[in-house]
């Protein structure tokens, strides 16, 4: 960070950098949890509030929220012993285009990692689960908890309703334990996807031992130029699994349910989709 100040605890996954807070306040008006705090006119993230969402910094336009990059402890894991195996968000699909989806899988082996899996395979099994528990009580309302932003929120602001949780674990979690089944408990299993919510679910006491490290796609793409490796330079190669079924629709609103095989129609009274905090809220709300 060289001599940039940023306002943060250990940790902390979302953060302010003090010197380039501009007293716009877009940030506390934008934050559904209201996590932003005002300190001597600064702005800062309130760790004990935040839900690592990441509206803020989508929100600030002086670029002063920041998220925590783990870029070295990635490139420290895959120096070190064991399998490495990379989990890979089916939304990649949308940051590079159809000429580069491709190549990835090869990049990714050009930084060293042994194996290149589909993150996709392990929302599979975390929709199968949650339509079996659907289907098994079709009269008691269950919040699936693939999204950990979602979970979170929850747990922190709407107490009374964590027991309709869907005991299910997250596909990023649930890939992680596929992968270590099939390629031993030794191995170092590295996520890379959209959401800075992911780094904050890596660092609950109770699934730290899944994953390793949470990178985001613009870390990727930063390891990648760091190592002088380019896509159009990689040959084409499949990944090392196929996800089934029409699984890879997951992070699309109401891909779980198509996924799991449930309705997926706008007007069916059974299954609420939602795409955002403001919905969220408000379908928990009713």
């Amino acid at each position: 960070m060289g001599t940039q100040k940023w306002r943060r605890r250990p940790g902390q996954v979302v953060f302010t950098h003090e010197a380039r807070c501009r007293d716009c306040y877009r940030c506390l008006r934008a934050c559904p949890v209201k996590a932003i705090r005002v300190v001597e006119g600064q702005a800062y993230v309130d760790a004990d509030r935040c839900i690592a969402c990441g509206t803020c910094i989508r929100e600030c336009p002086q670029h002063a929220k920041a998220f925590r990059v783990d870029l070295e402890e990635a490139m420290r894991l895959m120096a070190g012993p064991g399998p490495k195996a990379a989990s890979v968000a089916p939304s990649f699909a949308a940051l590079l285009g159809p000429e580069n989806q491709n190549r990835l899988p090869g990049a990714l082996r050009r930084l060293g990692f042994d194996f290149v899996g589909e993150t996709a395979s392990g929302a599979h099994e975390v929709a199968r689960r949650t339509g079996e528990l659907f289907r098994a009580a079709p009269s008691g309302q269950i919040i699936c908890t693939a999204c950990p932003a979602v979970v979170q929120y929850i747990e922190q602001y709407a107490p009374d309703l964590v027991d309709r949780l869907a005991p299910v674990v997250s596909p990023m979690i649930a890939h992680a334990r596929i992968l270590r089944a099939r390629l031993g408990p030794e191995t170092k299993v590295v996520f890379f996807g959209p959401c800075v919510t992911k780094k904050a679910e890596a660092g609950r006491p109770e699934l730290r031992a899944d994953v390793d490290c949470v990178l985001t796609f613009s870390e990727m793409v930063q390891w990648l130029a760091q190592e002088g490796i380019t896509l159009p330079d990689c040959g084409e190669s499949p990944f090392d699994e196929s996800p089934p079924g029409d699984s890879r629709y997951f992070p699309l609103p109401g891909g779980l349910a198509r996924t799991a095989g449930l309705a997926t129609d706008l007007l069916d009274e059974q299954i609420i989709a939602v795409d955002g905090m403001e919905d969220l809220e408000q379908a928990l709300d009713r």
